[in-house]
């Protein structure tokens, strides 16, 4: 059986998530943050995901609000590579799908939520 884990990294190259599959749904998020980051977010299990980053690479945190979200990014490009906070105490993460390679006609969980201009 072939490999199907999807590699996904910042755009310098020096953070990379591999997540074993493609996600069940991504959710676009519509809070003031993530409507600025243009985040599409999958989920996945804790222990599903698997991290690489090159020698020197560092990963800063921006936290707002009442400091229960903390999004990481890549100190060097800032691309947001993950938020890594257990949601409501379950055991799992997200991950910035528009980072994924490829992102194959996976169909978005609130597609039609998008606003017109």
């Amino acid at each position: 059986m072939a490999d199907k884990s999807i590699k996904s990294t910042c755009h310098c190259g020096a953070i990379t998530v591999i997540v074993p599959h493609q996600p069940e749904e991504i959710n676009e998020c519509q809070c003031t943050i993530c409507r600025r980051y243009a985040a599409a977010w999958a989920y996945y299990k804790v222990n599903e995901i698997k991290w690489d980053m090159k020698e020197g690479a560092k990963l800063s945190q921006y936290i707002w609000g009442d400091r229960d979200i903390s999004f990481k990014f890549c100190e060097n490009c800032g691309c947001v590579n993950m938020d890594p906070m257990q949601i409501l105490h379950v055991n799992r993460r997200i991950e910035n799908a528009m980072l994924f390679q490829p992102l194959n006609d996976k169909t978005m969980a609130h597609g039609q939520d998008r606003a017109g201009y």
